[in-house]
């Protein structure tokens, strides 16, 4: 079950990369997507075993997405 949640917090840092490259500044579900990334930034940095470096790769698929999005946010 731990796999399946990391892999979810994967695609959602990765999905969140790809909609930020190609979102217009005003799409209200860009600051869902912050928010989210947020959540699963705080859920990653929370966990006590590396799992062999996964959750560290992670973090920083989730750091590239939100700065991603706050490049296309006013």
């Amino acid at each position: 079950m731990t796999g399946v949640r990391f892999g979810l917090w994967v695609m959602v840092a990765v999905g969140a990369g790809a909609l930020a490259a190609s979102a217009i500044a005003e799409e209200p579900h860009l600051a869902t997507a912050l928010a989210a990334l947020g959540r699963a930034h705080d859920a990653l940095a929370a966990t006590h075993d590396n799992k062999g470096g996964h959750p560290a790769a992670a973090l920083a698929l989730i750091a590239k997405a939100q700065a991603e999005i706050q490049a296309v946010t006013p």
